[in-house]
């Protein structure tokens, strides 16, 4: 036991965390399941029966509103109210008499509705005349300044937000309905406010405003009147308001019932819904943290059982950084993943360690072969000077074709040894071939057509060098072995681009007997294209090759395809790039 708590490494403190935190993780979702569960449904059956009685006290509403509106109608129907205010009054008297009677007419409408407080005449038909009486006639202006005429250009009829009336006491407010009125020549004359104590509408929904919270809107969406706890408002403009006040959170429910021209909205305490969940609540608290504690210890013995196999697993790979590729990780049966973890480690090491002896190898065949090319290249000047004193010899002598002979295998070899560099230029290369066929004019007993197509921009780009005297060599003495009437050889250089990829693109083709049957082009027969493909995927790498194919013509067709290399600083570039992988393996 006293090994299992020892202070646990990184991987085990990691481990330890992690089935801690997938353990805790797990029991809290299954706890937050059970409780989210047995609330939903304890809500559900709240909310339900909290909106059935919405229902009910919103049909109540509704027909209370009705009654208000149905009184509106009847009064701006009333003919005596239209032929009044159809043409305006003829005198001083005639103003007096007729508010009069219009005002005792509204009085005598309004007694026969209960719970109207009074009613409100705005109209022009009033003129330059002074109402006798302030709280009944109004010119059209008053509605107005109050913000509502606009509102009646596009209904006829509409409810005014809860607001303060001087009528009222000091903390009450008045709701308003205002209904347009059409004179005897169909024209708007004026129009009615019918105005009712907020406190009267909201006794239809609720006789306890302690407890209950309501918010009654139009069907525009529009505030008409609420009754919400102390602090939590609405705004009578947007309609808008707070749903969480000193903490506490409030869940809306809406009427399904009541009339098209309402919606009556209730706000419940959420903490209604929680009395019975905060003791479940509390159980589920004490029975997670009780289970993460015991959790612990196993945590620990498990991580430790786990993270064993691996840390053998890292010194091995701490002795492989070091470049020991003979260390071997003991597999571990106990455990299949562990077991097949151990052997593929070690079939890795293996593995690199096979790959890097080839690396070397190819490293010490690239640095032999530039050896011995620079050894090739000491002290060329004897064979030149050799070659020179042979050439004229020959003409001292008159052999005119011998000295021509001599003289273009002196430019064979200059090109060819080019100072020891393993890149030559394309013109150079292009010489160097030219150089091949001028001997071989001397040696065959048939004449070869040789060509070239080389685009002006590629000449100075750089090849690796003698590239096309083996395919040369090949054609003129394989290639026309039976075919020696029009004899032909054509090189051709060609860039190709595909976006950022550039690659020269060299054929030689000739017009000879063609591939012998069942050439085999991976197997590249002959030392000579295996030679230069070797050398192109040395020094330009393994995605630049050789392509033996029959020519559309007949003969045969060879294609190399290599880098576009324009200066030497793209060939040091390239060499670096070549070099680098053999270089970090330490090749």
């Amino acid at each position: 036991m006293r090994r299992m708590f020892k202070v646990p490494t990184k991987l085990v403190t990691l481990m330890v965390l992690c089935f801690i935190g997938f353990n805790s993780l797990f029991l809290l979702i299954s706890g937050i399941v059970y409780y989210s569960t047995y609330s939903d449904i304890a809500n559900q059956e709240i909310r339900t029966a909290k909106k059935e009685l919405l229902d009910v006290s919103s049909e109540k509403l509704s027909s209370y509103v009705s009654g208000i509106q149905d009184t509106a109608r009847f009064i701006v129907t009333n003919a005596l109210v239209q032929n009044y205010l159809s043409d305006p009054p003829e005198s001083r008297f005639d103003f007096v008499t007729k508010s009069r009677d219009l005002y005792e007419e509204f009085l005598k409408l309004a007694s026969v509705r209960t719970g109207l407080h009074s009613i409100e005449l705005y109209t022009d038909w009033i003129g330059a005349n002074k109402p006798f009486q302030d709280r009944f006639l109004h010119p059209l202006k008053d509605a107005e300044e109050e913000g509502w005429l606009a509102r009646m250009n596009r209904s006829d009829g509409f409810w005014l937000a809860a607001h303060a009336d001087p009528a009222l006491p000091e903390g009450e407010r008045m709701v308003g309905y205002v209904q347009k009125i059409y004179g005897n020549r169909g024209t708007s004359v004026g129009m009615i406010k019918i105005n009712i104590p907020e406190a009267d509408l909201l006794k239809q929904l609720t006789k306890d405003a302690a407890s209950d919270s309501f918010i009654v809107r139009d069907s525009g969406g529009n505030y008409v009147a609420s009754v919400l706890p102390e602090g939590l408002t609405a705004d009578p403009a947007s309609g808008e308001f707070e749903k969480s006040l000193s903490g506490t959170n409030y869940s809306l429910i809406r009427s399904d019932s009541g009339t098209e021209y309402w919606e009556v909205q209730q706000l419940i305490s959420k903490d209604v819904f929680q009395k019975n969940g905060n003791r479940i609540q509390n159980i589920i608290i004490v029975l997670l943290s009780a289970l993460i504690v015991l959790s612990i210890p196993l945590a620990l013995w498990v991580s430790k059982k786990l993270t064993s196999p691996i840390h053998r697993i890292v010194d091995g790979m701490k002795t492989v950084e070091k470049g020991d590729f003979n260390v071997r990780v003991e597999a571990v049966t106990s455990t299949q993943e562990y077991f097949f973890m151990t052997a593929s480690f070690n079939r890795m090491v293996q593995r690199l360690k096979d790959l890097i002896g080839r690396l070397n190898e190819e490293h010490r065949n690239r640095r032999e072969s530039e050896i011995q090319l620079l050894q090739s290249h000491i002290k060329p000047h004897f064979l030149y000077n050799t070659l020179d004193l042979i050439h004229w010899k020959a003409l001292d002598h008159g052999a005119q074709e011998i000295s021509q002979m001599v003289l273009q295998l002196s430019k064979l070899f200059r090109l060819g040894l080019s100072n020891g560099n393993w890149y030559a230029t394309v013109r150079d290369e292009l010489a160097h071939a030219r150089c091949y066929m001028a001997i071989q004019g001397y040696r065959n007993k048939f004449p070869i057509d040789y060509g070239e197509e080389v685009p002006r921009e590629l000449l100075d780009c750089l090849v690796p060098k003698i590239i096309l005297q083996p395919f040369l060599e090949n054609a003129v003495i394989h290639g026309f072995r039976q075919k020696k009437e029009d004899a032909a050889i054509r090189v051709s250089f060609e860039l190709r681009e595909n976006g950022a990829d550039r690659q020269m693109v060299v054929a030689v083709a000739d017009n000879g007997c063609g591939l012998p049957e069942g050439f085999d082009n991976k197997q590249k027969r002959g030392i000579g294209i295996r030679n230069i493909e070797d050398r192109i995927q040395l020094y330009c790498g393994p995605r630049y090759g050789v392509k033996v194919m029959p020519g559309e013509e007949g003969g045969t067709t060879v294609v190399m395809t290599l880098p576009l290399i324009r200066d030497e600083e793209e060939l040091e570039q390239l060499k670096r790039g070549l070099s680098h992988e053999y270089d970090s393996l330490g090749g």
